[in-house]
């Protein structure tokens, strides 16, 4: 197990401000550039997800005043996302489902209607994720006249009229991921002893190819920049090498885990740091603020809004109440930071310019809470 020895380091430099950056940026020492970005930005408002159209520069974030391809949806269940290329679930019935396959870049979309084969069943969906050509879906299926009950339905795309298989599974799936021409399906012994499995599925055949127990409490799968796989656990993770299985184990040292087992955003940089957000403990006030983790530096640094804004901009300009997603603008180096306004439906989009003095480049109102943004 390896073991986190500069955690603490980055905490006082968060709460303290140092003289150097620690996470890569540049600190406020050199001056960016800046280069044209496209944003897209979805929110919840309501039970209706949306999304608006931002023009963004080095300097400043406005609204594009052209409409969003992107259709009004009901707020998904299930949700997965890989690059520009977004997959929504949507209950429609007791055995009736939709699932939006949408690819933000271009503006292709793929719909398909699910389990209307099945009759009148008492279904559940927990996962969704997808490949270039293939949607998935694990849910469970309580039949008494089933062999099975847990089952990933494959949906060929390519395929002329609605075509699909289901896969059998021995136990709950709770999360996919897929990589490298692999699904992975994070499952939960709950007949035995609760433990968990990870099952890795070849897409080219859709046939099992090993099954791995995890141990206990297992939350989610990521996969990293480098299309690996990433098993977290609140008080370690998990690396995987999706091609060979290799495993590699990091053990946080205890009061200071990243904690990105119940984060939303799980977005990565081009370098490997993934922007997320989190519960800050004592460091903050706000029940949730954004975070950068290194991996390959095995660091953290939590930006508590009290570090770069006065208490006049959180409580009276921008109204902040928590964080709801994080994420990168690569062209201009600026961390994106979505939030919920104090008793509102309403949000707003804050960008800051990340190092040992993070610093508020510009911010805009948005009508509704933000949930995820694509940067084109």
């Amino acid at each position: 197990m390896k073991t986190y020895n500069l955690f603490s380091l980055l905490l006082v430099c968060l709460l303290f401000s140092c003289s150097k950056s620690d996470d890569g940026g540049d600190g406020g020492g050199t001056t960016n550039p800046g280069a044209d970005a496209d944003y897209t930005l979805l929110f919840e408002t309501g039970s209706t997800f949306k999304s608006t159209l931002l023009n963004a520069n080095a300097d400043l974030v406005t609204f594009n005043a052209a409409d969003s391809k992107f259709t009004d949806i009901g707020t998904p269940e299930l949700l997965y996302k890989d690059g520009t290329v977004f997959s929504f679930y949507q209950k429609k019935g007791a055995c009736s489902g939709e699932i939006l396959k949408y690819d933000f870049n271009d503006d292709s979309s793929h719909e398909a209607v699910l389990f209307d084969d099945l009759g009148d069943c008492d279904l559940t969906a927990y996962a969704i994720a997808h490949s270039n050509d293939k949607l998935y879906i694990a849910y469970g299926l309580k039949e008494p006249m089933l062999a099975a009950d847990y089952f990933i339905r494959v949906i060929d795309l390519n395929a002329s009229e609605s075509s699909f298989v289901d896969v059998t599974v021995s136990k709950k799936p709770t999360d996919l991921v897929f990589t490298n021409n692999r699904l992975f399906i994070l499952s939960l012994d709950e007949e035995v002893a609760n433990e968990n499995f990870l099952v890795v599925m070849d897409a080219s055949n859709d046939t099992m190819i090993i099954e791995m127990n995890l141990g206990f409490n297992a939350h989610k799968l990521i996969k990293n920049v480098d299309n690996n796989l990433i098993v977290s656990y609140d008080e370690l993770h998990t690396l995987m090498n999706s091609q060979t299985l290799a495993l590699q184990y990091v053990q946080y040292q205890e009061g200071i885990e990243p904690k990105f087992t119940d984060s939303n955003s799980n977005n990565f940089d081009d370098t490997g740091k993934m922007y997320y957000e989190t519960p800050p403990g004592e460091n903050s006030i706000y029940p949730i603020v954004p975070a950068i983790y290194d991996f390959g530096e095995n660091l953290v640094i939590l930006y508590a809004y009290e570090n770069f804004l006065t208490e006049a901009q959180r409580n009276l300009e921008y109204e902040i109440e928590t964080t709801t997603m994080v994420d990168f603008d690569i062209k201009n180096d600026y961390m994106l930071i979505g939030y919920k306004k104090k008793g509102s439906q309403k949000g707003g989009l804050l960008r800051i310019r990340t190092g040992a003095e993070p610093a508020v480049i510009d911010n805009i109102d948005v009508d509704g809470i933000p949930h995820s943004i694509i940067v084109k």
